[in-house]
């Protein structure tokens, strides 16, 4: 740039130099022309005016170059955290497919595992439905609405709520065997609903008597079932076990018939 201007000072020196030994116009029979000097005038200063835009233009594209090369620093600097992202992206993506491939690995554990309690729980309401009919009135009391979901199955209800109805009449059922149960029943004897007092012994037999002591009989569960036998001369032995159990009577020994 310095160069530049000294030398287009020296140029207008000159240029003023001959402009002061020569003049611009000449006049020549009437016609005006244009003076040497005027010429080189009019040639440097179009020199200059392109010098200078080329010194401009020069010093444009250097600053240019330096906006470029500090883009260039910062896209790469830009790369390089791309390039960790998708480090650090393709770790994540292992790990996320190893997750996966444990959690596909676990639902199908889980799925085997579910079939297998469906398949269990449907064996064993099916063994249970069965049962039912076995079960004296009390125990069906105690347990009515699990044998009702029993006896009224809807597929669809979770699994630990069919476990529960079938563990709640599983218990029902081992704690009225393992005992001596005694209820009031309104059953039809001779055609006749009456009220009667019933000693159950486990879920297999049971004795009952009625009427003032008048009437009386033994049953037993079958898989239809209670059968009941009316039997007459056994309503002494029902009373007296009956207030036995009842801590009415003093304890003995009673005979009752199976």
């Amino acid at each position: 740039m310095v160069s530049f201007r000294l030398y287009a000072v020296l140029l207008l020196s000159l240029l003023i130099k001959t402009d002061y030994y020569s003049q611009e116009l000449v006049s020549e029979g009437g016609t005006i022309k244009v003076s040497p000097s005027a010429v080189l005038q009019e040639k440097v200063r179009q020199w200059v005016g392109v010098q200078k835009q080329r010194s401009e233009e020069a010093a444009r594209w250097q600053e240019q170059q330096q906006q470029l090369a500090a883009l260039n620093d910062l896209r790469r600097t830009e790369i390089k955290q791309i390039d960790t992202l998708i480090t650090a992206a393709g770790q994540r993506l292992e790990e996320a497919t190893a997750q996966q491939r444990e959690l596909q690995k676990e639902q199908a554990e889980l799925s085997n595992r579910r079939n297998f309690l469906l398949d269990n729980i449907t064996e064993l309401e099916k063994t249970m439905r069965e049962c039912i009919a076995r079960f004296p009135q009390p125990l069906r009391k105690k347990v009515e609405d699990a044998i009702y979901r029993l006896e009224n199955p809807d597929n669809d209800r979770p699994l630990q709520d069919r476990y529960r109805d079938v563990l709640a009449i599983l218990s029902a059922s081992i704690a009225f065997d393992n005992a001596i149960t005694v209820t009031r029943e309104i059953r039809e004897v001779e055609g006749e609903r009456i009220a009667l007092e019933t000693i159950y012994m486990g879920l297999t037999r049971a004795w009952y008597v009625g009427r003032g002591n008048t009437i009386a009989g033994h049953g037993k569960s079958t898989t239809e079932g209670w059968e009941w036998q009316p039997d007459n001369s056994i309503s002494g032995q029902v009373r007296q076990a009956i207030d036995i159990y009842r801590k009415e009577s003093s304890p003995g020994y009673v005979k009752l018939p199976f």
